[in-house]
């Protein structure tokens, strides 16, 4: 049995905003039934350390002390790059670019300290990534061109540095019962992709997995769950084409690196390992109150994923572990023994909350458009040929709301400014076009069964605060409200709304 589509790629993809993109729909995993010896095939763990739970010594000590501890439940780990290594190459790459200068000298030199200050000598597969890197550089530097696949082939080297130092320092703790560590590049162990380009400064990959990938991860890590001789120790983020370049699965993509092998391998859970604790009831930014949220729905986390303006975990992370129920974890690095975020698929019916709404949200630079034409009225192919033009422009649509002469519809920073611009031009041959930008998205997460009295209680609040509401959606997910509101409200308004919903 397998899973028969492929992983969908972006985060329209979880919003059900796209349904042309495929999605990874498991019938059931290789591993949720026993062998024929009768060993329970599926209780293997995916522990992934994200950049922040990775910015030195310290980190790198509690890291290894975590896997050691796990290694009963059978481990497979998943690593980023440390600290600020992609922006520390993408700055490495830009510079061989623009000024023809090739120094990878403070990226080396940090890296090299770390092993010094864990006692380790530099091992030669370290020395010889810092050559390749160097050799890379160089050519960009000549040739004054830096390709995308160029560019993906330079930041890889965080993660592929990242997995062998970690690998040298569990190993020369002994480990248990002799127990050692194999760094391993993703694409050895089943992540292939199509080939396409990933955004350096948004979660956005136009790159999907192949259909294969979770039979193949399954299959290779099929002899550890009959026999767990070693603790696998996979590059996030990055994979490979089937024309053996390196792609790349847009920011944080080491969560759905993790998210795809846990739920080839059906594993027990996927953890999340990060600087910061688990999922806040909004951005302790805005709101220094903010508590952490205990439990979450995929569905919820799916929404604040999608339109939440922080980082939280990978939206394309969310649906592989969401449809083959494999539970995920967000924990802190520094504070190991608190249990952080848990998210399911299902919320049990004893899991009663106190709270109207779970989270409050919220994304800044958001655009929205307001699309008017009298062609809509009693007649069909309007609106598709108004998506025919996102789709040949590449622009993706967050929330959208229509009446029978009006279409709104917001966008977000990631869009190129030439694109929009190609938009509105072809848009306002059909259609009379207003844009109004500087505005923000505020998401309150909250059951629909409470949605009446949370819309009340919420324009009660925008109202003292005169704070006009430009759009809503609602209705359209189990979980949550939107508001489109001038940027200039937003902190007022998530403050108020996060003291009314959780203080008083």
């Amino acid at each position: 049995r397998v899973f028969e589509a492929m992983d969908g790629g972006s985060h329209a993809d979880l919003a059900g905003k796209d349904p042309q993109s495929p999605v990874c729909t498991p019938k059931a995993s290789p591993l949720r039934e026993r062998d024929a010896a009768g060993f329970n095939l599926n209780s293997m763990l995916v522990m992934k350390f994200s950049g922040s739970a990775l910015t030195g010594v310290e980190d790198f000590r509690r890291a290894a002390d975590l896997v050691l501890e796990s290694v009963p439940r059978r481990p497979v780990v998943v690593l980023s790059a440390m600290g600020t290594t992609t922006n520390d190459l993408l700055k490495a790459s830009e510079a061989a670019l623009e000024g023809g200068v090739v120094d990878i000298s403070s990226i080396q030199t940090w890296h090299e300290s770390i092993l010094g200050k864990l006692q380790l000598a530099v091992p030669s597969q370290i020395v010889s990534l810092f050559e390749e890197l160097s050799r890379i550089l160089s050519g960009v530097a000549m040739v004054k061109e830096l390709s995308p696949q160029t560019r993906d082939r330079i930041v890889s080297f965080g993660e592929r540095l990242s997995v062998r130092m970690f690998v040298a320092y569990f190993n020369s703790l002994g480990g248990e019962q002799g127990m050692e560590a194999r760094a391993l590049d993703s694409w050895d162990v089943g992540i292939l992709t199509t080939t396409g380009m990933s955004s350096m400064s948004s979660t956005k990959s136009e790159v999907q997995m192949l259909p294969s990938v979770y039979n193949d991860v399954a299959s290779h890590f099929g002899s550890l769950g009959r026999e767990y001789s070693y603790v696998p120790v996979v590059t996030g983020w990055i994979a490979k084409d089937l024309n053996g370049k390196i792609t790349t699965l847009g920011r944080h993509g080491s969560d759905r690196t993790a998210a795809i092998i846990g739920a080839a391998l059906a594993a027990t859970e996927i953890q999340i390992w990060k600087g910061a604790g688990g999922i806040m009831t909004a951005d302790a930014q805005i709101v220094p109150s903010a508590r952490p949220v205990d439990l979450l729905s995929f569905e919820e986390v799916a929404e604040l994923s999608s339109f939440g303006g922080t980082y939280i975990v990978h939206p394309a992370a969310v649906l592989p572990a969401w449809q083959a129920e494999v539970p995920m974890s967000i924990r802190s690095i520094t504070s190991p023994a608190d249990t952080g975020t848990r998210i399911v698929a299902e919320l049990a019916p004893q899991s009663v909350r106190k709270d109207r709404v779970t989270a409050v949200c919220s994304k800044r630079g958001v655009t929205l458009i307001v699309i008017r034409s009298t062609r809509m009225l009693g007649q069909h192919g309007f609106l598709n040929r108004v998506f025919q033009l996102f789709n040949e422009f590449g622009v993706s649509v967050d929330v959208i709301a229509t009446s029978e002469v009006t279409i709104s519809l917001t966008l977000d920073q990631g869009i190129d400014e030439k694109d929009i611009s190609a938009l509105l031009l072809k848009l306002r041959e059909v259609a009379t076009v207003d844009v109004t930008q500087d505005l923000a998205m505020l998401i309150l997460i909250t059951a629909k069964s409470s949605s009446s009295s949370v819309l009340h209680d919420s324009f009660v609040l925008f109202e003292e605060l005169r704070v006009p509401v430009e759009m809503l959606s609602h209705g359209t997910s189990n979980v949550n409200i939107t508001f489109i509101l001038p940027d200039s409200s937003l902190t007022p308004c998530v403050q108020r709304l996060h003291a009314h919903f959780f203080e008083n």
